[in-house]
């Protein structure tokens, strides 16, 4: 019978790069070979998360063992490849680290922030002021999923806005598709003429307009700037939208009202309600603004009413 090796001969030390012999008590302690060969099997997304997690509380992103573990194949960034339970937990801090990994400024093309809702853009920063980015999706959806998330994701003007109009500032920008999170444009406070979401949109617009094309305010889809006979240029605001867009309360597709004969998108036809404009056939065509507005002070009434009642039991 052979005699069982002891357990000591059983144990297998890992050689550093210098030929010495080092134990390993933790991944980090592996080579950069082995820890990018155990990479290789994993998501894009999840790959780089792995090398942030090992060099966590290093200040340098990218060195040279995050280099090694997620090369420099970058052409897109897609969150969606990785499992939502860990795409929902991810912040911006997590965000801005994956970007500075990967070199993203200078190596995303197409970035995915699919499941990403815990975030209001701030770890986009990295991107400040790409001339290769090509398509920046900010929905937070999936493949196959509706882009109306339910509760308003953080994701914030505030935040994103300054770092898309650094991309679309500069010459030779590369951008072409843009999508939006569905609070951008259809939530109370973004539907004003005067948001900046808008005021950014016409800056878009123009920076197609200077490419000889421009984009539909609501889909982004490209259309040709002359003559516009795909879609219609709102009198009020100068805004764009593509034929598809058209409101279904539009009675043609020029949107020109058959009683006052102006070609205004719904906001600004909600806008001139508010300030006296009373024409029927106007606000035939904004019925669902109309709902919105009085269920909204209906609501704000009551809100007044509960903290009148607080006050009189204060006083």
């Amino acid at each position: 019978m052979m005699e069982e090796a002891p357990t000591d001969n059983k144990r297998r030390r890992i050689s550093a790069a210098d030929g010495s012999h080092q134990g390993v008590s933790c991944l980090s302690d592996l080579p950069s070979g082995i820890l990018a060969h155990a990479a290789s099997f994993l998501a894009a997304p999840s790959k780089v998360l792995f090398a942030v997690a090992l060099d966590e509380n290093s200040d340098a992103l990218p060195n040279e063992r995050s280099a090694a573990i997620v090369g420099n194949q970058w052409d897109i960034l897609d969150f969606g490849e990785i499992e939502e339970d860990l795409a929902v937990k991810l912040s911006d801090a997590h965000i801005e680290k994956v970007l500075l990994c990967i070199d993203a400024v200078n190596n995303v093309k197409r970035l995915k922030l699919a499941n990403c809702i815990h975030i209001d853009g701030t770890g986009l920063e990295p991107l400040r002021g790409s001339l290769i980015i090509e398509q920046i999706d900010l929905s937070l959806a999936g493949d196959h999923q509706e882009n109306f998330l339910g509760a308003r994701p953080p994701v914030s003007c505030d935040r994103v806005l300054p770092i898309l109009d650094s991309i679309i500032e500069r010459e030779g920008c590369a951008l072409m598709y843009l999508q939006f999170p569905f609070s951008f444009v259809w939530y109370c406070e973004e539907r004003s003429r005067f948001s900046d979401f808008h005021a950014f949109m016409l800056r878009y617009n123009q920076m197609w307009g200077n490419r000889e094309e421009t984009s539909c305010l609501e889909c982004n889809t490209r259309l040709p700037t002359d003559g516009h006979e795909d879609c219609y240029q709102c009198e009020g605001c100068g805004r764009i939208f593509c034929k598809e867009c058209s409101d279904p309360g539009a009675t043609d597709f020029e949107r020109t009202c058959g009683g006052c004969h102006d070609t205004r998108c719904d906001d600004c036809r909600f806008e001139r309600f508010q300030f006296g404009h009373n024409c029927a056939e106007c606000m035939k065509t904004i019925g669902p603004l109309l709902a919105d507005e009085c269920k909204r002070l209906c609501q704000e009434v009551e809100q007044l009413k509960v903290e009148i009642k607080e006050l009189r039991s204060k006083s």
